[in-house]
């Protein structure tokens, strides 16, 4: 079941943003043609909207990731579907973490400068779960 992905999810997000608060610096470095490594101290969401809100936002995050695992334990769902929330949650939770302990998330991936905002392997999670989910959504309208 894709839900025993969640933990070792969270744990390889934390494990990637304590590497980059040892390693990068907020000046971008190019890793791979097309990625770059720039470490950013993000107190918002997506795109830097509502900035200077930690603690809402990671309530709101634990409670996201808290309401989709009663859901995962409850819900028989298809595989994909289980898989796309399982991503989803370890996004939320991974994000909550750093917003409640740190006060900001770590975001280092950054696919330019100035072109996408840097993001994090949490913030991947969530886009890859909600890409997943978008076949199970089509198949049921």
């Amino acid at each position: 079941m894709p839900t025993v992905l969640i933990p070792l999810l969270i744990v390889a997000d934390q494990i990637s943003k304590l590497w980059a608060l040892r390693s990068l610096d907020p000046i971008p470095d190019p890793f791979l043609p097309g990625l770059y490594l720039t470490l950013v101290r993000n107190t918002g969401v997506a795109f830097g909207l509502l900035k200077g809100n930690p603690l809402w936002l990671g309530l709101f995050s634990v409670a996201v990731g808290l309401a989709l695992l009663v859901y995962l334990a409850r819900a028989r769902t298809d595989w994909l579907t289980s898989l796309a929330f399982s991503l989803i949650t370890a996004g939320a939770l991974g994000n909550a973490i750093d917003r409640l302990g740190r006060g900001w998330v770590v975001d280092f991936l950054d696919i330019g400068p100035g072109l996408w905002p840097v993001f994090n392997l949490a913030d991947s999670f969530v886009v890859v779960g909600v890409i997943l989910l978008l076949p199970v959504w089509l198949r049921s309208r």
